[in-house]
């Protein structure tokens, strides 16, 4: 399978595990009701899965618990749409009804065999051995915070392979058994590597594709010229619920590639959130770094950001607030929304990191302010004969000694400057030789 564009989610993800008593036997089925979902959606039965998503968020636009709406009524709405947007609890509650979805497991089996395996023919011992399987094809959707923030619908093209509907996937008729490979498909192939040397490997048979079966020029498929399969191309939309999670996958049945006497696999599809220069996502909360003055961290600070969803909040620290460098302030629901339950939000964690006048930039005059409203005692020296001044000066990475003479060879090598308590204030102290 290969993909070719994403464009601007799925169902919903398989979550639960049922269990209990399941429905009776077919031939003891009491009447079922299986409108409900549908006509708590305003949709009919031969609505597609995608649609149904549609009708949910429309929905969910007068129906949502800040839009004015009953948050029970909400729930119910939510719930339909999480089942009937998903193929295989849809198969469920089309069969069995909320019954089938509440209590999950069906008695007329096993205690171990689910809804899901009877509709699929895996019903233990009874069981209808069906074709099998081709494998499942992923495919990665990466998706902007805004797009996760609120909801987004997104659409792939894929080339699949397809069975040929001409001949049915048999490549044309009165088959004969190839030559080659005397109808096992596989073939064990010499390859000289060298003069000296060769390899032995098995592989598909290419005379008639791995089928075991080929086909007379006047018999072969005029439509798949005897391939079998044909490539299509096809458009998957899919809609990103809002507060997915990173890496969640969303499956869509049958939309891998299709080979003979196969079913087709599934088509997962991968969310990756992309990076933000704002925000970065932990879950369902926020965190961000916001820089602010000194001034700002003793007196108080206010600030504007432009959140996911287009809209401005004023941030502002509560009265007589001081912050720290490092301190983290916490915003109540302003993170992301928590998926399937799109009323309810993360928080936003505020990281400060306090910028400090610059050195000389303050005058005699506002120094003595300062040491007269800040707390702290200062400590007062005076002059004692004897004892030397020194004065600091700013760091300057040019100030570090350097000695390459022999007897300073112990000093070589024995710290990285990433580590050097020179460049960021020493931790530690290194001790070699003897003392005596």
């Amino acid at each position: 399978m290969h993909f070719f564009s994403s464009g601007g989610g799925g169902g919903f993800p398989f979550g639960d595990f049922f269990g209990g008593a399941g429905p009776q036997s077919p031939h003891e089925e009491e009447e079922v009701d299986s409108t409900r979902f549908y006509t708590l959606l305003g949709v009919d039965k031969n609505t597609s899965c995608g649609d149904i998503k549609k009708a949910y968020r429309q929905l969910a636009k007068t129906k949502h618990p800040d839009k004015g709406g009953d948050p029970k009524e909400f729930q119910e709405i939510t719930h339909a749409a999480e089942i009937l947007s998903d193929p295989e609890k849809r198969k469920v509650y089309d069969r069995y009804g909320e019954k089938g979805i509440n209590q999950g497991m069906s008695g007329a089996e096993s205690e171990a065999t689910s809804i899901f395996d009877l509709l699929a023919g895996r019903g233990g011992q009874r069981r209808e051995q069906g074709p099998r399987r081709g494998p499942d094809a992923t495919y990665t959707l990466k998706c902007s915070l805004e797009d996760i923030y609120n909801g987004a619908t997104r659409k792939i093209a894929i080339n699949r392979d397809r069975n040929c509907q001409t001949c049915n996937g048999e490549g044309g008729h009165h088959a004969k058994t190839c030559s080659s490979c005397k109808g096992r498909g596989i073939v064990t192939k010499i390859v000289q590597v060298n003069p000296w040397m060769q390899t032995q490997s098995t592989g598909a048979c290419d005379d008639c594709n791995g089928t075991g079966k080929t086909y007379d020029a006047k018999n072969r498929c005029k439509t798949c010229k005897g391939k079998q399969i044909l490539p299509e191309k096809k458009v998957i939309e899919v809609v990103i619920d809002k507060g997915v999670p990173n890496h969640h996958k969303y499956s869509f049945m049958g939309e891998s590639d299709e080979k003979p006497g196969m079913q087709a696999g599934d088509l997962i599809v991968v969310v990756e959130e992309k990076g933000h220069e704002l925000f970065k996502r932990k879950k369902a909360d926020l965190v961000m770094l916001k820089k602010i003055s000194l001034k700002e961290a003793l007196t108080g600070y206010k600030f504007i950001i432009t959140h996911l969803d287009g809209t401005q909040k004023l941030i502002q620290s509560e009265p007589q607030d001081i912050v720290k460098p490092g301190d983290v302030r916490t915003v109540r629901e302003l993170g992301m929304p928590l998926m399937r339950t799109p009323f309810k939000f993360g928080n936003l964690f505020v990281t400060f990191e306090v910028e400090f006048p610059a050195p000389r930039s303050l005058s005699p005059a506002q120094i003595n302010q300062l040491r007269t409203v800040l707390p702290g005692d200062l400590m007062e020296i005076e002059d004692t004969p004897g004892v030397e001044k020194h004065s600091t000066i700013e760091f300057e990475k040019s100030h570090v000694t350097e000695n390459d003479t022999k007897i300073h060879s112990d000093y070589k090598d024995e710290e990285e400057d990433d580590d050097d308590p020179r460049f960021a204030g020493a931790k530690r102290v290194h001790c070699s030789g003897t003392i005596f």
